[in-house]
């Protein structure tokens, strides 16, 4: 059985990371829907904000994981390095301010990538 890569896996992430805002910040966008307007909408602080931010990272995750499939299937090694490099410091350092988040899921994918691409 094939093993699925860590590219795969934070694409995973990046969908349900988008899948629990919608549901966390359900009320949030309900009522951003009923004042009819995009623009200027979103303040620098407060619920709106939070919402926002958290939203905004699902694409970046998602597109992340499909760059990282990518590389992982040009067996770019250095790139895999990095970015297991990078997942790992975020985690690790969203894991000590938030430990109750999903942070520690990407040092799991990080050292995953870490692990591989170090033995590669």
């Amino acid at each position: 059985m094939k093993r699925r890569s860590a590219g795969f896996w934070l694409q995973v992430v990046g969908i349900g990371h988008g899948a629990i805002g919608a549901v966390v910040y359900r009320d949030v966008f309900a009522d951003m829907a009923a004042n009819r307007s995009l623009v200027n909408s979103v303040p620098g602080r407060g619920d709106r904000a939070a919402a926002f931010w958290f939203m905004a990272a699902a694409p970046a995750l998602w597109m992340g994981g499909r760059l990282l499939r990518s590389a992982e299937e040009h067996k770019d090694i250095p790139a895999q390095r990095a970015a297991g490099a990078v997942l790992t410091a975020v985690g690790v350092t969203g894991t000590a301010a938030m430990p109750k988040s999903g942070f520690p899921t990407l040092v799991g994918i990080g050292g995953l990538l870490l692990r591989r691409s170090l033995r590669g």
